[in-house]
């Protein structure tokens, strides 16, 4: 059995990965340039590249600014807002 390597969809199509979307979150992000985050960072752009392109917010709760003068706890708090209220009706079944 001969395994390839890359990057592949939930449902086993190859993924391209010059065809994800890399929001502008990441492009302030420390974490971009580190090749030890290439991985974690690509499935995360990947598990929400069709959302991206449905105009919805790229959430990354692992963000790191990388300038200090970015508020990472205030970006934090939209994207947590953000979800929430995208997954009102989710949460409102669970209790």
């Amino acid at each position: 059995m001969i395994i390839k390597e890359g990057y592949y969809s939930d449902d086993g199509t190859e993924i391209d990965p010059t065809t994800v979307p890399i929001p502008s979150l990441c492009t302030t992000c420390r974490k971009m340039n580190d090749a030890t985050e290439k991985v974690p960072c690509m499935i995360t752009r990947m598990d929400q590249m069709q959302d991206v392109k449905n105009g919805e917010l790229f959430l990354c709760f692992a963000y790191e600014p990388n300038n200090p003068a970015i508020d990472k706890k205030k970006a934090l708090q939209e994207m947590d807002k953000y979800w929430t209220e995208q997954n009102k009706k989710y949460l409102v079944l669970k209790k």
